[in-house]
């Protein structure tokens, strides 16, 4: 985050919604890491703000669960552990089954269109499923960082259009169960090895970055010694 970027362009919506966007994205893409402080200066001279939208957009992201808020000690990015991932996991398999059970009860005409999530809810006939799976998916970005969209971890897109006919037609209902439970086990398998990828990474940005730091700090050093002689 070394370039200033006016967050003008984003507007006629509320400044703070925007900021608010633009910063989980840096958080999605591990711009912005787990557990990294978030300063609230440092956030406005970026985003050429004043500090009082970026204040109010962590708040959003906050009810998020994707920053946390910390009394007296500031705002952090929210770090997810592995227990914490397989929790998302199941929930998420939970939403899916129940899509699934309603699509095929339903008869619904089943296509995956620009969002895998919508679709499932066009299908089950429920509006509020897109923003469920949105949130679940939304914190397993957190956890991932671009690994997300690995085509290995994106491998649900294949499975629901193998599903369609069966949610379609109303027919066939525990086998397309037992396809979705396997794809679901198989998927945390999956994901185990990109979240310990996700997690490398981010050690050997912090440990480039202490490096960093100390180089930093050795030649303000030397440059005060020479000042003193």
């Amino acid at each position: 985050m070394n370039q200033e970027t006016p967050i003008e362009i984003l507007r006629p919506r509320m400044l703070y919604e925007a900021l608010a966007d633009a910063i989980r994205e840096q958080i999605f893409k591990h711009e912005l890491a787990p557990g990294e402080p978030l300063d609230e200066f440092r956030l406005a001279k970026h985003f050429v703000v004043s500090r009082t939208p970026i204040r109010e957009a962590l708040k959003v992201l906050a009810s998020e669960g994707i920053v946390e808020l910390q009394a007296r000690r500031g705002c952090f990015v929210a770090r997810l552990t592995w227990e914490d991932v397989l929790k998302l996991f199941d929930l998420l398999e939970l939403l899916e089954t129940f899509a699934l059970r309603e699509g095929v009860k339903a008869r619904a005409h089943f296509e995956i269109g620009d969002s895998l999530q919508r679709s499932l809810g066009d299908a089950a006939g429920n509006a509020y499923l897109p923003e469920l799976f949105e949130r679940l998916v939304g914190k397993l970005r957190l956890a991932f960082g671009p690994l997300f969209d690995s085509p290995e971890m994106q491998a649900s897109e294949r499975l629901w259009a193998q599903l369609s006919q069966s949610i379609s037609s109303g027919t066939d209902v525990e086998n397309a169960l037992n396809q979705l439970s396997a794809h679901c086990e198989s998927r945390r398998g999956v994901a185990y090895g990109f979240f310990l990828r996700a997690d490398q990474r981010l050690q050997e940005r912090r440990g480039s970055a202490l490096i960093e730091k100390q180089r930093k700090q050795a030649e303000q050093s030397e440059t005060f010694k020479a000042a003193l002689i």
